[in-house]
């Protein structure tokens, strides 16, 4: 059995770490206006004996160098501003 969680970005150019139920399969990114941050959801074994892993990951404005080591995950626009945000995770 799976389930889905949500998991909170910050909206900076710093790694940021996750541990998530192992493997989790992304699902939707999305920036909340209100909250000034991104949110992840992700589908992840119910089981919480599961391994738990954490991940890396980083959010890249349009233009930003992106690695090649990094998977792209998603990406969220701010509706009340010319922004848009791309979350990738980081591989190496």
């Amino acid at each position: 059995m799976r389930t889905i969680h949500k998991f909170e970005i910050a909206l900076n150019k710093e790694i940021q770490s996750i541990d998530m139920l192992d493997p989790p399969q992304y699902l939707h990114v999305e920036y909340l206006v209100h909250k000034r941050s991104i949110f992840l959801w992700a589908e992840v074994p119910a089981d919480l004996t599961v391994r738990r892993q954490t991940r890396r990951f980083r959010v890249f404005s349009t233009g930003d160098g992106i690695p090649d080591s990094a998977r792209y995950v998603g990406t969220c626009v701010d509706q009340y501003l010319p922004e848009s945000y791309h979350l990738y995770e980081l591989l190496d």
